[in-house]
């Protein structure tokens, strides 16, 4: 593989941009799509890192992660198609006038939408670059404990936060992470456009946007869909980094077609 890029929609959450700054203090290129472009660069300097390395190694696309454009304009940086995309996405809660459903989502289907334009971007990119033979980048999404088809990941005092205050979010995120599955199951290998999708699940996220903040990535609990780690929160730094150490400056590892749960 030739030098790794990386692309990041949802850059200026916790998660997400802990991995983005772990990939450009590893000297990585970056890209990453903003509606607000300041404000991720206003993030970044925040937490030391200094404008020379901004200029040099990141591009800040401005738009819509539902946009098809916006996204290929990211994912092409350089007119050459990253290697990895970190997806972080997600709405912010909303309170509402409902006994049965009080707090909903300022974009509640912005993680199935997006995952729906990645592929659609690539398609594109595929198509228009075919020529060429753009190499299949790598996909990780960030997602929530608490729709598992497996064993229950969730503490039993979580539940009731998790099943009906949060089931607006946490149904995007399943929606999400059903497209991305549907599409690796396809069994004709050329008609993918992703080589490998890692889904991490993580629990309660807790802290901001600092990645000096977290307590180090090798504290956490680690499980799988099928053997889950089981914590009420986690430290959005430290999942970020754990996604940069174990998914981006691995290539994967053994986490290709896998979904990590990740807890305190």
């Amino acid at each position: 593989m030739s030098a790794k890029t990386v692309a990041f929609f949802g850059a200026t959450g916790g998660c997400a941009n802990a991995t983005l700054v772990h990939s450009l203090l590893a000297g990585y290129e970056v890209s990453a799509l903003a509606r607000t472009p300041s404000k991720l660069t206003s993030q970044l300097l925040a937490q030391g890192l200094g404008q020379e390395t901004l200029d040099r190694q990141l591009t800040v696309v401005h738009g819509d992660a539902t946009n098809v454009e916006d996204v290929k304009r990211t994912l092409l940086p350089n007119g050459k198609l990253v290697s990895f995309i970190v997806s972080g996405l997600g709405g912010a809660p909303v309170l509402q006038m409902s006994i049965r459903q009080p707090l909903t989502n300022d974009n509640p289907d912005i993680c199935a939408s997006s995952a729906e334009t990645i592929l659609k971007a690539l398609q594109e990119i595929h198509t228009e670059h075919a020529a060429t033979a753009p190499e299949k980048p790598l996909l990780v999404y960030i997602s929530t404990t608490g729709i598992s088809n497996g064993p229950q990941d969730v503490p039993f005092g979580f539940r009731f936060l998790y099943h009906v205050l949060l089931a607006v979010a946490h149904e995007d995120k399943r929606k999400m992470e059903s497209i991305l599955r549907l599409h690796m199951a396809n069994p004709n290998e050329r008609e993918r456009l992703l080589r490998g999708v890692v889904g991490v699940r993580a629990s309660l996220l807790t802290g901001g946007v600092d990645y000096r903040t977290g307590k180090g990535w090798q504290t956490l609990k680690v499980g799988t869909e099928e053997e889950p780690a089981v914590g009420y929160t986690v430290a959005r730094p430290d999942v970020g980094q754990w996604i940069f150490e174990e998914v981006v400056k691995k290539d994967a590892g053994d986490w290709i077609g896998k979904i990590a749960t990740l807890t305190s």
